[in-house]
């Protein structure tokens, strides 16, 4: 069997005729296009189905599939109760054609459209079409950050062509080499339950890659601060006493790379800075963190401690009922070469360059 199904080689047409009946049943669908026209049944997963859809992956991937947790029954139905997984599922009849799966964000409301996985025929290329835009039109519907990743230049012109705006790119982890990076391909979607506000014009969003972002988007004004404290993330990690009666950050490893999530006290950068310095020393050197954009002194500070800016994330932060726009930073990225030779290495040179001030 094929492999997973390229998500950007199946979605130049964006305006499929296919409505979603209030994202709980998928009405059946024919895609409009100039291949032969396809009749389907798109529907939004419950744990019910997860006998269904581990048995089509295991069927469909072999173990080389980054995703092997959809191979188990019990994992993803856990994984669709606790709203950690969204799978779209396209049958004809009785028989799956394929299946989309995203990784729904709690904390920040965000939403990562993942793999398509589409079975080998002469209908797969409108088959991915419409699990990509039922995903996206989830994704803005329920979350309003939706977003996905690309690592060639053929998936990051599709992505452009169907609206997607480059947010900066993510390193992968523990990465050696700067080929080993993915660009984020993003969509926001304004809504009224969690507005976004309009960042302060200062040294971050004056910065070239940051304020083509902004420009293109509406925010609302003067309604509310941004937030004093750093870096912000999922409240998942765990603090823990330090010298000096200060506080850990909280944190969350994974392998061997750590995600800061939160500091306290007045000097959040030096807490930072005895942090990193002692991951390091137990051999991790690949640590990231989200900065909101008007903590101009803490982003020089931490581009001192070797963090770099990697993308520019609009109402990434979710705050009540606000959202307020994040640099991403990490420390310990592989260097960019000076002469890069793939779309990859000069996309990233070129993003790094924008997101870093002149001098």
């Amino acid at each position: 069997m094929e492999g997973p199904y390229n998500i950007l080689c199946v979605f130049e047409n964006r305006h499929s005729n296919y409505q979603i009946d209030q994202f709980k049943r998928i009405t059946h669908a024919r895609s409009q296009s100039r291949m032969p026209k396809v009749t389907m049944k798109l529907t939004l997963a419950n744990s019910n189905h997860a006998s269904h859809i581990s048995k089509f992956y295991r069927e469909t991937h072999d173990d080389d599939f980054p995703h092997t947790e959809m191979f188990s029954e019990n994992t993803v139905g856990r994984m669709i109760r606790d709203n950690d997984l969204a799978v779209i599922i396209a049958s004809d009849a009785s028989k799956i054609l394929g299946c989309g799966v995203a990784f729904p964000s709690e904390w920040n409301q965000s939403f990562e459209i993942g793999s398509l996985s589409v079975q080998p025929s002469d209908r797969r290329v409108q088959v991915g079409r419409a699990l990509f835009e039922a995903l996206r039109r989830l994704g803005a519907k329920r979350y309003g950050v939706t977003y996905f990743r690309a690592n060639s230049e053929m998936t990051f012109r599709r992505a452009r062509k169907i609206g997607a705006k480059c947010w900066g790119y993510r390193i992968l982890p523990n990465a050696q080499d700067a080929d080993d990076a993915e660009l984020l391909m993003g969509f926001f979607d304004h809504q009224k339950e969690a507005a976004r506000i309009d960042p302060p014009d200062n040294d971050i969003t004056r910065l070239p890659f940051a304020a083509r972002i902004v420009e293109t988007l509406h925010g609302e004004t003067g309604v509310v601060p941004y937030p004093k404290n750093y870096p912000v993330g999922s409240p998942r990690g765990t603090g823990a006493p330090m010298d000096l009666g200060r506080i850990w950050p909280t944190f969350h490893a994974a392998g061997n790379f750590v995600t800061i999530e939160s500091s306290t006290g007045p000097a959040p950068t030096d807490v930072i800075e005895a942090f990193v310095s002692k991951v390091r020393k137990k051999g991790v050197d690949d640590i990231r963190l989200f900065l909101p954009v008007n903590q101009v002194d803490a982003y020089f500070d931490l581009m001192e401690l070797d963090f770099t800016a990697t993308a520019y994330l609009p109402g990434w932060y979710l705050r009540a009922n606000q959202r307020f726009d994040c640099l991403e930073m990490t420390a310990g990225a592989p260097p960019i070469p000076r002469n890069p030779d793939t779309f990859v290495e000069r996309a990233t040179k070129k993003i790094s360059k924008d997101l870093t001030p002149l001098g």
